[in-house]
């Protein structure tokens, strides 16, 4: 056993090793300078030195950067290459294809900096995976095996405050196309099709603090290539729309949505727009974006109301939004449609919901391919 002398040496080494943060600045105050750097360059600042790692995992930390109003909006976007674009910026292995061109993966926009970049510690993404993001927490579900093309039920989570990936329990189903939100704190899935491609009608929640899956009980209908969101008050999670096996690509104008505290599946009737449709919450209201204007649902007989026009030169069927900015912004992604009904290049749309304004942000080349499933996280 220790004697009191001893433990009172050990109490003043740990004294003595102590180390500023940043030399001759109270560590409040390097904190708060340290909240300031950009969130791009997190990673790098970690690396620093131990005591840059630990203080940039703290509660202080992310309240100084609120405080210092350095808070940062950052949309993420599982998105296929730009095939034009990785054949002119990489060199070839064999002459034939692109080396170390992932032919999805996972890039990332800055809404408040609009800077873009590529998480390039991300694990290999399967193609058709979708996101979805609780918190600082972003995970990557489903989708399809590149080498096999059959459904997977793996799960990524990045913590973006820290950067760092691992991988979380599966899903107990695989499947893709399905739809996939988050809603009071957890990340559901539902729909979608297996590897017969059968339309599926299970559903689960991820718990992304418990680390595990939640089973719920099955939706009433089959579901293939549905929307998921969350209902107006945030804490409902909503299946929209969708065909059932028998029926490949006639879309139901229907919607189901999950009542956590009677773990009951509720049917909604005429809630779906137009096919292909891009749903979305903004400030306690559903969102629909596509055809000529951007609609917000009324409930019950009410339908939908013109909210604000379409983002202009978006082609119909490819768009993907979601809120940022506390419902400041909207952000959608899709193809821009050429003179001639066609597509080439794909564009981001920023809304701002105070003016009813779109801006048009052409990413670089490398960032233009098509974004299949889009999420955000504020830090």
């Amino acid at each position: 056993m220790r004697s009191p002398r001893n433990r009172a040496l050990e109490r003043d080494a740990t004294a003595v090793e102590h180390v500023e943060l940043i030399p001759g600045m109270p560590d409040d105050v390097a904190v708060d300078c340290l909240a300031r750097v950009p969130h791009g360059s997190h990673r790098a600042m970690r690396r620093v030195c131990r005591g840059w790692r630990s203080a940039a995992a703290t509660p202080a930390f992310a309240t100084a950067r609120a405080e210092a109003g350095a808070n940062e909006d950052l949309v993420y976007l599982l998105q296929f290459a730009n095939p034009a674009a990785a054949a002119a910026e990489q060199p070839k292995e064999d002459g034939d294809a692109p080396a170390n061109s992932p032919a999805y993966g996972v890039a990332v926009y800055n809404v408040t900096t609009g800077e873009w970049r590529r998480e390039k510690e991300a694990p290999p993404v399967p193609m058709f995976a979708q996101c979805a993001a609780v918190g600082t927490r972003l995970a990557v579900l489903g989708g399809w095996d590149p080498q096999t093309f059959e459904p997977v039920a793996d799960v990524h989570v990045l913590d973006a405050s820290t950067g760092v990936w691992r991988s979380a329990p599966p899903m107990r189903s695989a499947r893709s196309f399905f739809a996939c939100a988050e809603a009071g704190g957890k990340i559901y899935v539902a729909g979608g099709h297996d590897k017969h491609k059968n339309a599926l009608k299970t559903a689960e929640a991820y718990d992304a603090v418990a680390d595990a899956w939640d089973p719920l009980p099955d939706m009433s209908e089959e579901r293939d290539e549905c929307d998921g969101m969350a209902t107006v008050a945030g804490d409902k999670f909503l299946a929209v729309s969708g065909y059932r096996t028998a029926r490949q690509g006639g879309f139901e104008r229907d919607a189901e949505w999950f009542d956590p505290a009677t773990r009951a599946w509720r049917r909604l009737d005429r809630v779906r727009a137009p096919p292909s449709a891009a749903h979305v919450v903004v400030r306690g209201r559903v969102w629909c974006i596509e055809g000529a204007a951007v609609m917000e649902w009324l409930g019950g007989r009410g339908g939908w109301r013109e909210v604000g026009p379409s983002p202009p030169g978006l082609k119909a069927g490819t768009a993907r939004a979601v809120s940022v900015g506390g419902g400041e912004r909207v952000v959608v992604t899709g193809a821009i449609e050429d003179s001639d009904g066609g597509s080439g290049r794909h564009a981001l749309w920023v809304f701002d919901v105070k003016t009813k304004n779109w801006t048009v942000v052409r990413p670089p080349p490398e960032f233009a391919g098509f974004a299949f499933s889009v999420a955000a996280v504020h830090i």
